[in-house]
């Protein structure tokens, strides 16, 4: 199988919500059944954590691929992608851990420029999204029905779902079956964002954020 029939393959999948859950379900059971059999993979660094950076670097990256391909800079979608690259970028981070890949000072000197790196692109998100965030919030209602919200919005509650885990908030639960709560959690989560990524943005192509100045020219 070729890269473009991988592709096509992968946004058919994000079409159909029956895929979609199935590959979050399925994910989480073979993350379950695996631990059974292997059951440090998901301590930090092991297999679970680098699945999990893997759907987020796809998903930060499609965005962010599709956000520059957007040839209109003042529609909903080229925001949307953006924003949500940017988004992930930071999680990507959080996930990483990359001052602990090793001992050297370069490691850690790598994760502060790479943090201050994701703060620029904030600031400079906001400060493309504050001139046009009345128009965003008047869009709501159409934003929310979108396909690729609805999506992005379900993992991040899976994400939400995972603290209660990480917090130990189920007094009496072995920390074993609390760390493997809150990481195959995540890890469905991570998958679901990255099927948001390449699903179907056309709607917010079709909303304008450009000033009435700027639509009239």
């Amino acid at each position: 199988m070729n890269v473009n029939s991988m592709r096509e393959a992968l946004i058919s999948l994000s079409r159909s919500n029956a895929g979609v859950a199935s590959a979050v379900l399925l994910s989480m059971a073979a993350s379950i059944a695996l631990w059974t059999v292997f059951p440090d993979i998901d301590d930090e660094n092991h297999l679970l954590e680098w699945l999990q950076a893997l759907f987020l670097a796809l998903a930060c990256t499609v965005h962010g691929m599709r956000a520059w391909q957007e040839t209109e800079r003042q529609s909903l979608r080229f925001l949307m992608h953006a924003g949500m690259s940017a988004l992930l970028f930071g999680f990507l981070l959080r996930e990483l851990d990359i001052d602990q890949f090793g001992t050297a000072p370069a490691w850690a000197q790598a994760e502060k420029a790479l943090r201050v790196v994701e703060l620029l692109i904030l600031i400079r998100l906001l400060v493309f999204f504050a001139p046009r965030a009345r128009k965003v919030f008047a869009a709501a209602p159409q934003i929310f029905a979108m396909r690729i919200t609805i999506l992005t919005l379900i993992g991040g509650l899976l994400m939400v779902a995972g603290w209660p885990f990480d917090k130990k908030v189920f007094h009496g639960m072995p920390d074993a079956y609390a760390l493997l709560g809150e990481e195959v959690l995540e890890l469905g989560a991570y998958l679901l964002l990255f099927l948001a990524a390449l699903s179907d943005s056309s709607a917010a192509a079709r909303i304008s954020l450009a000033s009435r100045g700027k639509q009239a020219s």
